[in-house]
């Protein structure tokens, strides 16, 4: 019954003709080059005149964007791990966000040589200065010898290179059964993706904690983790459902896409739009409850000082709005809805980021200026060059 099911499916999906690559005016690719050009140029202005104003942007952006590309990665094997099958057209759209990650693993490579100006931890001196308290806060006990520079460095490299691993293989198998369509292809990604969704429960919670909780080496929380995967896979889903539209538009998937696709894609969203809302609301519940000040610090500097206005938007971004938008049928088949509740949730998840890391290092929000801008323009420039250099090689359908 199942062969026989993939073979009606694969008998269907041959009639409709592949689009082939995506085609792109140079007049884009030069774009993407420029904002390359002006993300890198501020950075370098950046570290001269405001070091740690660049670090802590370079490490915002950096998490955002990774976050966003192993989204791609977590929606291909969540689908082939549960066989889903409605999600085919829409497989080489995830498959495309992947790929940014060998680029991801190579700017790691500044967080680890800034990681004095971004960590408290890697400061030379910091444990000489504060070996057992420091403002009235617990010790560090064990995390002394786990916050290290090279053993931060490894498990960083380490989970990265798993992920680019099974993402190598993910997508080779789907761009070969294209050519050969054959269905023990497809029994190895299903192989390969139940294996990896463990892996990558394990490898993201070291790389959550260890890009930003140890900000603040004496706070933790049981659940950040969980918390910064509800925001990855919310944004991932809404960048899904942007370019979905996008090509569709463009016409490479004019003829695949339907209303559907759209529907499935919009509730999708809508479950981890309550789910990112729930995990959030149980981590500030809880700590505040209990009112520990260990835990509590972390909260009173971000609802101080102006950081109220990010915390009170975060909801409003992330659950309020796209809550309320999405709560009929009528409303997930509409493309000018689903794209403006998928860009509010992506703004939302860059702020709730930003509001993570920045308080670490002013009490007051900053003006936003041309350091803000430009660093986030040159990561967009690099993230779509990436997905975008894939498309334009590769079909923007997964066919055979």
């Amino acid at each position: 019954m199942e062969i026989s099911k993939v073979d009606r499916i694969e008998e269907q999906s041959n009639l409709v003709p592949n689009p082939g690559p995506l085609k792109l005016s140079p007049k884009v690719r030069i774009v993407l080059g420029v904002s390359v050009l002006i993300g890198l140029v501020t950075f370098i202005l950046a570290l001269n005149i405001a070091p740690q104003k660049a670090w802590s942007n370079f490490l915002v952006n950096q998490f955002y964007f990774l976050c966003l590309s192993l989204a791609g990665l977590f929606f291909v094997a969540l689908n082939h791990a549960t066989r889903a099958t409605w999600s085919v057209a829409l497989r080489r759209v995830a498959e495309g966000l992947a790929v940014y990650l060998p680029v991801a693993a190579f700017l790691y490579l500044g967080l680890i040589i800034g990681a004095q100006y971004i960590y408290p931890w890697a400061k030379p001196g910091f444990l000489e200065e504060h070996p057992l308290h420091y403002e009235g806060l617990p010790p560090l006990g064990g995390r002394r010898n786990y916050l290290t520079v090279p053993f931060f460095s490894a498990r960083l490299v380490g989970s990265i290179l798993i992920w680019i691993l099974y993402a190598f293989f993910l997508v080779r198998n789907s761009l070969r059964q294209e050519k050969t369509q054959a269905l023990e292809l497809t029994k190895k990604n299903i192989n390969l993706s139940v294996a990896f969704l463990p892996v990558f429960a394990l490898t993201f919670t070291l790389t959550a904690f260890d890009l930003l909780m140890s900000l603040e080496p004496r706070w933790y929380s049981t659940i950040f983790a969980v918390y910064c995967f509800a925001g990855l896979f919310q944004a991932g889903l809404s960048l899904i459902i942007i370019l979905t539209i996008w090509l569709r538009r463009q016409g490479p998937l004019a003829e695949v896409v339907k209303p559907d696709h759209l529907k499935d894609l919009g509730v999708l969203l809508f479950a981890f739009t309550v789910f990112m809302a729930y995990i959030g609301f149980s981590q500030f519940m809880l700590i505040w409850y209990a009112n520990l000040p260990e835990e509590t610090f972390f909260f009173m500097k971000r609802i101080k000082s102006g950081w109220l206005s990010y915390a009170l938007a975060l909801p409003l971004l992330k659950f309020i709005i796209p809550f309320l938008a999405l709560l009929s049928q009528a409303a997930k088949r509409n493309e000018k809805i689903m794209l403006s509740v998928a860009s509010i949730v992506l703004l939302g998840e860059w702020l709730d980021i930003y509001w993570i890391v920045v308080p670490v290092f002013q009490e007051t929000p900053p003006v936003w200026g041309w350091v803000e801008i430009g660093m986030l323009i040159g990561f967009w420039g690099v993230f779509w060059y990436a997905v975008t250099s894939f498309f334009r090689k590769n079909s923007v359908l997964a066919t055979g």
